[in-house]
């Protein structure tokens, strides 16, 4: 296997043109995205042919080679192993400069760099989440939970909700961490500026609401006849994000100011506490302001709107997935999550997947061709456990009609978790693993939906296909005369 992956390796850097046409290169779960000097001598097709790469994708200013989250790994070390010696390989966030990008793609660029580093996470948390609430949940495993029929697990459960608790509460510190290396700045600068935002003796931000309704007094710090808000910022993502920006260009701007001899015990307090300051002051209120106005809008849709909803969110996700348009979509559902503990969207996406393996099967029934088909049940396993995009890359966008098909499964999905009013507690897992960040009283209606979205996906991948494949066969046959 090592070796199939060395050689796999030469090869695309082969495709590439050169190791010297390669500037940049790095990796997200699935991933392996890098950018070239010169598009014209990139060979997409032989690309394609390499075995562990399910599709190639251009997008953002970029090359994506999706390989998926078994081999980005250990293929990128190798990767970086040969192109060392040339020195031109750069492990960085910052994959395409600004230039090679109008400023929607450079967004989505940025916000995947902050929010794919702490997704394994904040999944981790969900499904101890929701290990912890099968443990408490009655009627499932009897008219009694588990803790009340065995005292000695309530121990164990409490520690259990404690950790999966932890990640959510203290998002902040994950978002500010990741933002600063992102933006270029001192991680652990960031980490202390996420402690600060969500420090236990500030106001917690659940409760601003009801400073508004005037049923909690707030305290406040008065500073040269300002008066600060002493409020929290705990399961937020937008504040911590902005003020770790703040953050890292302070710091180089004294960096690149202060004496050398200076730096070491100037530069922390000052990046930190300027940063901190203006966040309370001004830029936690914006960004709950905007949160707001991301998160009503949608919530409210899905309350009074779920056919409508549910059948957008559905058919275009995998559309957004291509074009890496999700990305804007991770902050937001992060941001229901740490703050409600509940999104509607998780849960359509956790059954999306299962339209795929639907697809998938149905391609490996229709397909003659060995290979092919083999690459299509490989997919399916992948889909199943939530990865698609090996499915969307090497098996249905190839074969054009079975992405619309998932498309449209996908729609009904997602109409069908909103008319449930099913939801996730946390990010995590799709497809059958789901059901461990779903609550049990919805545990019924969730399997029924994707058994739905994998018989739709199936069955409206087969019949398209079949009768593509009996017109091309018509189409083919030779005129008969008489």
């Amino acid at each position: 296997m090592k070796q199939d992956l060395k050689q796999q390796a030469h090869q695309i850097i082969d495709a590439l043109g050169s190791p010297q046409n390669i500037k940049l290169m790095t990796h997200c779960l699935t991933r392996i995205r890098i950018a070239v000097l010169d598009r014209n001598q990139v060979n997409q097709a032989a690309l394609k042919e390499i075995s562990s790469i399910s599709g190639v994708v251009s997008a953002q200013g970029q090359l994506q080679l999706v390989v998926g989250p078994a081999l980005v790994n250990p293929l990128y070390r190798y990767l970086q192993q040969q192109l060392q010696p040339t020195k031109l390989t750069q492990v960085s966030s910052k994959i395409v400069q600004k230039s090679q990008q109008n400023w929607l793609q450079h967004g989505l660029t940025v916000f995947a760099d902050i929010f794919v580093p702490i997704l394994p996470v904040l999944v981790g948390a969900g499904i101890l989440l929701g290990l912890g609430n099968l443990l408490t949940a009655s009627d499932l495993f009897g008219v009694q939970s588990l803790t009340s029929r065995f005292p000695q697990l309530d121990g164990l459960t409490d520690m259990i909700h404690l950790v999966a608790n932890t990640a959510f509460t203290y998002i902040p510190v994950l978002v500010a961490w990741s933002a600063t290396k992102r933006f270029g700045g001192n991680p652990v600068l960031g980490i202390t500026l996420g402690l600060v935002l969500c420090n236990e003796t500030l106001l917690s931000g659940a409760k601003v609401s009801s400073i508004l309704a005037g049923t909690v007094k707030p305290t406040y710090w008065r500073i040269f006849g300002l008066r600060v808000m002493q409020v929290g910022y705990q399961n937020l993502v937008l504040a911590p994000l902005l003020a770790a920006l703040l953050m890292v260009q302070i710091e180089k701007f004294l960096k690149k100011h202060l004496p050398a001899v200076l730096q070491t015990i100037l530069v922390a307090p000052i990046a930190i506490f300027i940063a901190a300051f203006f966040t309370f002051l001004v830029i936690g209120p914006i960004a709950n302001q905007i949160s707001t106005w991301i998160a009503e809008p949608l919530i409210n849709l899905f309350k009074t709107q779920p056919i409508i909803a549910g059948l957008l969110f559905g058919l275009l996700w995998e559309p957004l997935v291509v074009s890496g348009l999700h990305y804007a979509l991770i902050a937001v559902n992060l941001q229901l999550i740490a703050s409600n503990q509940q999104s509607q969207m998780i849960a359509i996406i956790a059954t999306i997947c299962m339209a795929e393996v639907g697809a998938d099967l149905a391609v490996a029934r229709l397909e003659r061709n060995n290979n092919r088909r083999g690459v299509a049940l490989s997919a399916a396993v992948s889909s199943l456990l939530g990865i698609t995009e090996p499915s969307i890359f090497g098996v249905t966008i190839p074969h054009r009609y079975p992405f619309l098909c998932v498309m449209g499964s996908a729609g009904l999905a997602g109409i069908l978790v909103a008319l449930s009013q099913e939801y996730a507690v946390s990010a995590g897992p799709a497809g059958p693993l789901s059901l461990v960040i779903i609550p049990v009283q919805f545990w019924k209606i969730h399997s029924l939906i994707l058994l739905i979205s994998f018989l739709a996906g199936f069955i409206s991948t087969f019949v398209t296909g079949t009768i593509i494949t009996q017109r091309a066969a018509q189409i083919a046959r030779p005129a008969e005369f008489d």
